[in-house]
C-alpha cells in the first residue's frame, strides 16, 4: 500500500507539473493574441492617416502604402484567428489536465485514508493485545 501511495504521489506531482506548464502556454498564447490585436489596431490607425497630396507620384505612393497596410492588417487578422484557435485548443487541454490532476489527487487522498485506517486498526489490535495480556497477568496473580 505504501509503495502504491508513493507511485500515485509521483504521478500526481507529474500531473501538477503538466498543469503548470499548460498554464504557462495559455498565458503565452493569450499574450500573443493581445499582440496581434494591438498590431491590428495600430495598423488600422495608420490606414486612417492621410496627408494632402499635390502630385500624382505622392498619390500613387500613398495608395501603395495604404494597400500594403491593408494587406498587413489582413495578415494580422489571419494570424490572430489561428492564435485564438490554438488558445482554445490549449485551454481544452488544460481543462483535461486539471481534471486528471484532480482525479489523481483524490485517489491519493483516499489511499492515504485507507492506509491511515489500516495503521489505526493495527495499532488498536496491538493495544487490545497488550491490555488482554495485562488482564491475564492480573487474573493469574
Amino acid at each position: 500500500m505504501k509503495d502504491e501511495i508513493e507511485v500515485l504521489s509521483r504521478l500526481a506531482s507529474l500531473r501538477g507539473h503538466k498543469v503548470r506548464e499548460m498554464l504557462g502556454r495559455v498565458q503565452y498564447q493569450q499574450n500573443l493574441c493581445q499582440r496581434y490585436r494591438n498590431n491590428i489596431t495600430g495598423l488600422g490607425r495608420l490606414c486612417g492617416f492621410s496627408v494632402p497630396m499635390t502630385t500624382p507620384l505622392q498619390r500613387d505612393n500613398q495608395q501603395r502604402y495604404k494597400a500594403t497596410l491593408y494587406k498587413m492588417v489582413e495578415l494580422q487578422r489571419r494570424e490572430l484567428e489561428v492564435a485564438e484557435q490554438t488558445l482554445a485548443r490549449i485551454q481544452r487541454e488544460l481543462l483535461l489536465a486539471m481534471r486528471n490532476e484532480k482525479v489523481i489527487e483524490q485517489l491519493v487522498e483516499s489511499r492515504l485514508a485507507q492506509w491511515n485506517q489500516q495503521l489505526a486498526q493495527q495499532e488498536q489490535k496491538i493495544q487490545d493485545g497488550l491490555a488482554q495480556q495485562a488482564w491475564w497477568r492480573n487474573q493469574a496473580l
